[in-house]
């Protein structure tokens, strides 16, 4: 069992901290800077890792040796090739994109379960009437996780947040046969609100990353999981 995997069984929800910087150095700070935690996932995010590559999951790896790293490719193709480069570079898990091709989905999980990885398929821009029929498509296929994502520029013109998707969590943990995880524009506080309504990973990016105190925050939100009762076995 991976030690992503391990760690949702065993806690029952998780932070995901989504370091959305350009800067390895900051990245390395931020990560750093936060306590070790058994509920705590760290997550090299697509501009990091466009901005350092993967050297970026190396130097999260050795600020947080234990601690589960999710790589944010958004992976469209060639999964099996992208999962390799996140396994050599110490990465725990990578995200697909839902809408890519079942040939894709198929090859990400394949080539995953060999190397012992997880996989992320991010619903990013699937409509919501055709969202029940793409989560029972990614749990046939065996997609380890299923994250409901409001993108950053849907949040900035749209004005919409994860929070809108609250109601719809529950409806989507009986769809998918595995672990829920959320994102966009989630707040420390909000954290043990998402984990209640069935998400299993909660992630929460520049509320944190970008705060004055990124350490602070992000005990905030951990210490909002312990309160709501998850806690590791």
């Amino acid at each position: 069992m991976s030690r992503l995997a391990r760690a949702v069984k065993e806690c029952g929800a998780l932070l995901q901290v989504a370091l959305d910087v350009t800067d390895a150095l900051e990245a390395f700070r931020i990560a750093s800077a936060i306590p070790d935690n058994p509920l705590l996932v760290l997550e090299a995010g697509t501009p990091l890792i466009k901005s350092a590559g993967m050297s970026s999951v190396k130097m999260l790896r050795s600020a947080k040796p234990e601690v589960p790293i999710v790589a944010d490719t958004k992976t469209f193709d060639a999964a099996d090739v992208e999962a390799k480069i996140v396994h050599e570079a110490g990465g725990d898990a990578f995200t697909v994109l839902a809408l890519a091709s079942e040939e894709t989905l198929e090859m990400a999980v394949a080539k995953a379960s060999e190397l012992g990885l997880m996989v992320y398929a991010d619903t990013m821009n699937v409509p919501r009437y055709y969202m029940e029929r793409t989560l029972k498509k990614l749990s046939d296929l065996g997609v380890h996780v299923a994250l409901l994502h409001v993108g950053v520029d849907v949040q900035r013109r749209a004005g919409f947040r994860a929070t809108e998707l609250m109601s719809y969590i529950r409806v989507a943990s009986d769809t998918f046969k595995g672990p829920i995880a959320v994102a966009g524009g989630i707040k420390p506080s909000e954290v043990a609100k998402f984990a209640w309504a069935g998400a299993k990973i909660v992630i929460v990016g520049s509320a944190i990353v970008r705060a004055e105190n990124p350490r602070n925050e992000a005990i905030k939100a951990l210490e909002s999981l312990r309160e709501a009762g998850f806690k590791c076995r």
